[in-house]
């Protein structure tokens, strides 16, 4: 099986929202079609991606993520176990955000060029259907396209390009590409390549395949759509292993995770006599600085120590 898909552009906003919602309350995931970013937009973004991945390591490293103030940059593999506890993911990344809330790393243009604008065309194109998806999430609630506005004047959204090398590099039992997790923040947008890898838990715990789609992104809820649903959407756990294709696999995430002063708390619309608010209130930005700690390898290391 793999997660429903959902053409943008066949449908009207009230189907949308309903079949929204159902993917929602399942699994958490479902990928859409005609959602108007381009072809070329992504393409440019992957190319960004293996151009810069394919420096030597000691390249690289210039821009390494723990030499920056707001931590953005190169981060190696090793470097985060996003299942707490589990051997460190064998993955490589490159993290940006919006320049409001500080500023990012870009590699010279000589070494990787354009890709400071392959990667802010595709934050752009993230940014709009992002925020489309919002709306008909509030429709989906039974609230007004532009009930979530108040929470994202000026989100905090996280590009991160993605290098999983093939699975075999695995050097301690339980190692994967990417370890289980759940996502922290409101909604996460996946383009990924066609070598697989990436896997959904469902209720029950058993996992399944999200097959690559040709011109799909996938598209799920973080941590924050349970505390504003009150459990009525899930955030759902999900992994990467990169052990099928026998090849490297390039993914672009994008985050969308609200105003950093939001004050999420369950909605008025999801809590009743007989279904009592479940989760205590926090900010965005508490939350998601929390959540980064607890999955950056040196902390759990000092922690432990």
């Amino acid at each position: 099986m793999t997660v429903p898909l959902i053409d943008l552009s066949a449908e009207g906003d009230s189907a949308l929202a309903r079949r929204i919602d159902a993917a929602l309350r399942e699994d958490g995931f479902f990928a859409v079609t005609g959602h108007g970013v381009p072809q070329t937009v992504c393409d440019a973004a992957f190319g960004a991606a293996h151009c810069f991945f394919a420096l030597a390591d000691s390249q690289k490293a210039r821009w390494h993520i723990d030499g920056w103030p707001v931590k953005r940059g190169f981060d190696p593999i090793g470097w985060q176990s996003l299942d707490v506890g589990m051997p460190p993911d064998i993955k490589e990344s490159f993290y940006l955000g919006n320049t409001s809330h500080g500023p990012n790393q870009w590699p010279d243009e000589a070494l990787v060029p354009g890709f400071r604008a392959a990667c802010e065309q595709y934050a752009l194109a993230m940014e709009q259907l992002a925020r489309r998806l919002m709306a008909l999430c509030a429709q989906a609630l039974g609230m007004a396209p532009q009930a979530f506005e108040g929470y994202m004047r000026d989100p905090t959204c996280t590009t991160r390009l993605l290098h999983y090398p093939p699975q075999p590099m695995a050097a301690m039992p339980g190692q994967i590409g990417c370890g289980a997790h759940t996502d922290w923040g409101a909604l996460t947008l996946l383009a990924q390549d066609d070598a697989g890898g990436l896997q959904v838990q469902r209720a029950d715990g058993s996992w399944f395949d999200v097959a690559p789609m040709p011109g799909a992104l996938v598209v799920n809820t973080g941590d924050m759509m349970p505390r504003w649903t009150n459990d009525r959407w899930r955030s759902t756990m999900h992994r990467v292993i990169n052990r099928h294709s026998g090849k490297d696999r390039w993914s672009i995430a994008y985050f969308f995770d609200l105003d950093p002063e939001a004050r999420i708390a369950p909605l008025p619309c999801c809590i009743g006599a007989g279904n009592p608010a479940r989760y205590v209130p926090v900010t965005a930005g508490e939350h998601l600085i929390e959540m980064y700690r607890r999955t950056t390898v040196v902390h759990q290391k000092a922690v432990a120590a």
